[in-house]
């Protein structure tokens, strides 16, 4: 990969970056409404605002580069299945780290990591959410020297021009029956 595409997949990613630090933002912001010290907060907001970001660009570059489609959940719900557990990990060995001074694993990690699994298609809905919305204030920005953004946007355009014509078709099928 040439330095120009790895710059465009970064910039490209920056809203699914941003999603990620919004969500450890979130955390280490309710840590400290809930009365915690602020290096826990800043402990908790740091240790999963980083891996989140990291798998948010990953889905990210998935979606540039057509081996995701946008729009669409249930890939996203499968990504976030395996990266939102993964992600919580993470957080889980930093926040043992921080406490007791050496990483380690909660008690039963598969059972730890199963649970995060369940809880993980809230955030795919949130992440896929607020991705799009990002997504769409950023990308026409970049479109016009980002191969990645206008494939992304191209697809979108394709979806809606498809979603019309089914709505279209379907109001003209109403009409003859009716």
């Amino acid at each position: 990969m040439t330095t120009s595409k790895g710059r465009q997949l970064a910039e490209f990613s920056l809203p699914a970056a941003a999603v990620g630090v919004a969500a450890g933002l979130v955390a280490g912001g309710l840590a400290a409404f809930v009365g915690q010290p602020i290096g826990w907060a800043l402990v908790t907001g740091l240790g999963l605002a980083i891996p989140l970001m990291m798998f948010g660009a990953g889905y990210a570059v998935l979606l540039a580069l057509g081996k995701l489609p946008a729009g669409v959940f249930a890939p996203a719900a499968v990504y976030w299945v395996i990266g939102f557990p993964l992600a919580l990990m993470a957080h889980a060995v930093v926040t043992e780290w921080t406490v007791a001074g050496t990483p380690g694993l909660p008690a039963e990690p598969l059972k730890f990591l199963a649970f995060r699994a369940l809880l993980s298609m809230g955030f795919a809905i949130g992440f896929l959410w607020m991705h799009e919305q990002l997504g769409r204030h950023w990308w026409p920005r970049i479109l016009d020297h980002n191969l990645y953004a206008r494939r992304v946007v191209e697809q979108y355009v394709e979806l809606a021009t498809s979603l019309a014509e089914r709505k279209a078709a379907t109001k003209r099928h109403r009409q003859r029956t009716a």
